[in-house]
C-alpha cells in the first residue's frame, strides 16, 4: 500500500463502522440514494435498448447485491427509528459507504493473498489456492439471472407444492408471483416519476426517493385479501432491532431472505431483483425443513429442473432431436449409464446432466472442506455422469428412450458434456478452470437455467448454438471471465477465438454489453432487440450465401457449416475468390473444377461444373472420396456447384464413416489421382487454428 492509501484496517473494525454508519440517522434514505445512484437503469422503449453511461455502467466502484444487502441488514439492526424517521446528509452517508465498503474490499483481497501458498507453482491440491480466492471471487461475482427470467421459472418450479404451500405458508406461489408482480409495477411507476421530476429540475430530497421505493400494505391488503398478509410475513422484516445475528460480512444476512422492510404500515422494497430472487429460492428450503415432505421437494425440483431445461433446448434443436431420461446400453441387458437430455443434432452430441444443487453459506465464506463438498455434488459428480455417458456414446452405446424406443446417435460424432444447474452458483467460470477434474480434449459447459435460457435466445440457431459451444471448448483453457455473459458477448461482438501469437485472454466485464442490452429490456416489459452475431454481419459474395444455403439443410450437413465458421474471414474471402475463378475457367470451356479444403472434422470439396449429370456427380463425389481417404478423415463433404443455374448448392454429398485402411479405397483414391491433375498449396485456415490446411486443386483433364 502507498502513502495515500493505507493498508486496510481488520474486517471486524471496517464491519463495525458499516454498522454504525447504516444505523445513523437518515441511513435508510442513504440507501435509497445508493439504489437510485448505483440501479437505475432506462431503457429506451422506442429503440429497445439500455441506455446509460458506459463508464458508469461497468464500473466497479458501483455496489453490488451483496453490498447493497449489507447495508440494509445493518441498518434493520437499529433500536432507533431515527434510521427513517429523519433525514441526514445523504451525499455523506453514499460518500462514507463507499469508502467503507472499498475497504472491505481491500482488507478481503490482502487475506486472500496472506492465505495463499508462498509458492503457487508448486501447489498440488487447486482448493490451497481456489479455497481463498473463492470468499471474493463468489461474493463480488456477476449475476447470471436477469430479473424477468424469474416469474416464468418460480411458476413451474414450485407448481406441484401449491397444496404444501398454503397448508403451511397460507400462500400458493402463484398468488406469491402476482403479490411481487404487483409490488414490482408500482414501485417502478413511482420510481419514474422521481426519475422525471430530476431531470426537469424539480428538486427532491432524499426522503422523496425513499417514498417512491415504498407501497402501503393496505394497498396490498385491498387487492389480495389475506394473502398480502401471507406475503407480508414471509418476505417482510421489521425496520428496527431484526437481524441481530448479522455480526460479519460472510454471516448469514436476513435481509437477504426476507428483502422487503416493513416500516410501520408501509413496505420498503430497495431491490426486486432479490425479491423475486428469493422468491425463486425460499420456497424449496421452507419445505426441506417438512421431514414428511422433503424427499417430494427434491423429487419436485428435479423434475423441474429437467422439463425446463428440455424445454429450452427444445427451442434451440426442434423437438425431435432432444431427449430426456435417455438409458445407455453397453451389449448387457444391464444399464451403463443414465442421461438426464440427450441432444443429437447431425455429428454433435449434448450429454446433459441436470443439477439442483446450490452454493451453501460455508462456502460462500471461503470454508475450503464446504466448497470442495458443494463443487463436487453440484458440478464435478454430473460432470464425471455426462462424460462417463459421452465415452459410452464414442463407443457405439445404444441410447434407448423410457418407452424402449432407440434413439439413432452417430458413432463418429462430436460431443459437448454439459451441466445444468438450477440456482446460480457465483463465479462458476472462474471456479471451475480451477477445480474441475476433466478430460483435456473435453471442455465441459456448466451453466444455470438463467445462462442456458440466455444463450438459447441470443443463438436460436443450432448452427449458430453449436459454434459458440465448439469455441468456447476449444479455448476453455486459454481464455477466462467472470461470467459466461461476457463469453457470449465476446463471441457476438468479435468471435470467440485466440490468434496465434496470444497464449490466453481475459475478457473483461464489459463486453457482456450486448447481453445485458438485449435481456434488460424485458425486464421492463419491452422486447429487446437481439444482436447479430459477427458471423451474422460478417457478408462476402458467394460465400454467405453458400452458408445461408448450408444452414438450412438440417442436421446432416451441420458439421461442415460449422468447420467454416472457423475459418478466418480472410480465408473465406479467398475461398470465395476461388469459387469465382473456378466458375470462369468453367464457364471458359472446362467440364470440371474443384478444390478440396480440409477442416477440424475432416474435409470439403467444392465441385464446379458445366451442368448437371450422373458424370459430374459421379466425379465429384470421386474427388471428394478420394481426398476423404488419403487425408483418413471420418467427415468428408461434397459441393457441387452448376454455373447453369445460379444456385449457392446444386448437390450436396455427405462422406461420414470412420476411417480405415482399404485397399480398394487406396486403387479408387489412385485412380481419381490419374484421372485428375492436381496442385497443392498449404495455407493458414482459421483466426484460432493450430493446424495446416491443404488446398487441393482438381481440374479436369
Amino acid at each position: 500500500m502507498t502513502e495515500s492509501q493505507p493498508e486496510p484496517r481488520p474486517s471486524e473494525e471496517i464491519f463495525a463502522d458499516l454498522r454504525s454508519l447504516a444505523t445513523s440517522d437518515g441511513a435508510v434514505h442513504g440507501i435509497s440514494e445508493i439504489i437510485f445512484r448505483d440501479w437505475v437503469y432506462t431503457i429506451d422503449t422506442q429503440e429497445r435498448t439500455v441506455v446509460h453511461d458506459p463508464e458508469h455502467r461497468w464500473s466497479t466502484s458501483r455496489l453490488n447485491k451483496p453490498e447493497l444487502m449489507l447495508l440494509l441488514g445493518l441498518a434493520v439492526q437499529s433500536e432507533s427509528d431515527r434510521t427513517h424517521t429523519v433525514l441526514g446528509d445523504a451525499s455523506v452517508f453514499m460518500s462514507e459507504a463507499d469508502r467503507l465498503l472499498r475497504e472491505l474490499h481491500d482488507r478481503v483481497m490482502i487475506d486472500v493473498k496472506s492465505a495463499l501458498p508462498a509458492n503457487l507453482l508448486e501447489v498440488e491440491n487447486p482448493l490451497d489456492v481456489v479455497g481463498p480466492m473463492a470468499r471474493e471471487a463468489i461474493y463480488y461475482a456477476a449475476e447470471s439471472f436477469y430479473l424477468h427470467q424469474f416469474p416464468p421459472l418460480i411458476r413451474q418450479r414450485y407448481r406441484r407444492d401449491g397444496d404444501w404451500l398454503l397448508r403451511n405458508k397460507g400462500i400458493s406461489i402463484l398468488p406469491m408471483i402476482e403479490i411481487a408482480r404487483f409490488i414490482s409495477d408500482r414501485i417502478n411507476r413511482q420510481m419514474s416519476v422521481v426519475g422525471h421530476l430530476r431531470k426537469s429540475g424539480t428538486a427532491l430530497n432524499s426522503g422523496d426517493l425513499t417514498n417512491s421505493l415504498m407501497i402501503p400494505l393496505a394497498d396490498l391488503r385491498r387487492k389480495f385479501k389475506g394473502k398480502a398478509d401471507a406475503f407480508d410475513r414471509l418476505f417482510a422484516i421489521d425496520v428496527t432491532a431484526t437481524n441481530l445475528g448479522f455480526t460479519d460480512p460472510f454471516a448469514m444476512n436476513e435481509s437477504m431472505i426476507c428483502p422487503i422492510v416493513r416500516i410501520g404500515d408501509f413496505l420498503y422494497v430497495p431491490n426486486q431483483y432479490r425479491l423475486f430472487e428469493t422468491l425463486y429460492e425460499s420456497p424449496f428450503y421452507w419445505m426441506l425443513r417438512d421431514e414428511n415432505y422433503m424427499e417430494i421437494a427434491k423429487t419436485n425440483r428435479g423434475t423441474f429442473l429437467e422439463a425446463t431445461a428440455a424445454h429450452i433446448l427444445r427451442s434451440v434443436f426442434g423437438p425431435e432431436n432432444v431427449h430426456e431420461n435417455v438409458t445407455l446400453y453397453n451389449g448387457t441387458k444391464d444399464k451403463a449409464g443414465e442421461i438426464d437430455i440427450l441432444v443429437t443434432y447431425g455429428e454433435f452430441v449434448l450429454v446433459v446432466q441436470a443439477k439442483s444443487k446450490r452454493i451453501t453459506m460455508q462456502a460462500r465464506a471461503g470454508d475450503k472442506a464446504a466448497l470442495r463438498r458443494d463443487f463436487r455434488d453440484a458440478i464435478q459428480a454430473p460432470y464425471g455422469q455426462a462424460l462417463t455417458c459421452a465415452r459410452l456414446i464414442r463407443k457405439g452405446a445404444t441410447c434407448v428412450r423410457p418407452d424402449g424406443t432407440k434413439i439413432e446417435v452417430r458413432r463418429v460424432n462430436r460431443l459437448f458434456p454439459m451441466v445444468v444447474l438450477s440456482d446460480h452458483f457465483p463465479s462458476i467460470t472462474m471456479l471451475a478452470r480451477s477445480l474441475l477434474e476433466r478430460e483435456k480434449e473435453i471442455a465441459p459447459v456448466i451453466w444455470d437455467l438463467g445462462v442456458l435460457d440466455c444463450a438459447a435466445r441470443l443463438f436460436p440457431n443450432p448452427i449458430d448454438m453449436i459454434f459458440y459451444l465448439k469455441s468456447r471448448s476449444d479455448l476453455y483453457d486459454q481464455v477466462m471471465s467472470e461470467s459466461e455473459h461476457c463469453f457470449i458477448g465476446f463471441h457476438l461482438t468479435h468471435k470467440l477465438a485466440l490468434p496465434d501469437e496470444f497464449q490466453g485472454l481475459a475478457i473483461d466485464r464489459d463486453y457482456a454489453q450486448p447481453v445485458d442490452d438485449f435481456m434488460m429490456p424485458f425486464d421492463v416489459g419491452v422486447e429487446g432487440i437481439r444482436p447479430k452475431g459477427i458471423l451474422e454481419r460478417f457478408d462476402v459474395p458467394i460465400v454467405t450465401d453458400l452458408l445461408r444455403e448450408l444452414r438450412s439443410k438440417g442436421p446432416e450437413i451441420a458439421a461442415v457449416v460449422v468447420d467454416l465458421y472457423d475459418f478466418s474471414s480472410e480465408m473465406l474471402r479467398d475461398m470465395a475468390a476461388h469459387i469465382t475463378q473456378l466458375r470462369e475457367e468453367v464457364a471458359a470451356g472446362k467440364a470440371l473444377k474443384a478444390f478440396s479444403i480440409p477442416t477440424t472434422a475432416g474435409g470439403l470439396t467444392y465441385v464446379v461444373v458445366d451442368h448437371l449429370s450422373e458424370k459430374s456427380r459421379a466425379a465429384a463425389s470421386s474427388i471428394g472420396r478420394k481426398h476423404k481417404y488419403d487425408t483418413k478423415s471420418s467427415h468428408w463433404y461434397v459441393i457441387v456447384d452448376c454455373i447453369q443455374t445460379g444456385n449457392p448448392i446444386d448437390e450436396l454429398g455427405c462422406l461420414v464413416w470412420e476411417w480405415q485402411q482399404d485397399h480398394e479405397e487406396q486403387r479408387l483414391a489412385d485412380q481419381v489421382s490419374g484421372l485428375f491433375r492436381s496442385s497443392r498449396n498449404v495455407i493458414q485456415v482459421g483466426d484460432a487454428s493450430k493446424a495446416l490446411a491443404e488446398k487441393a486443386k482438381d481440374a479436369s483433364p
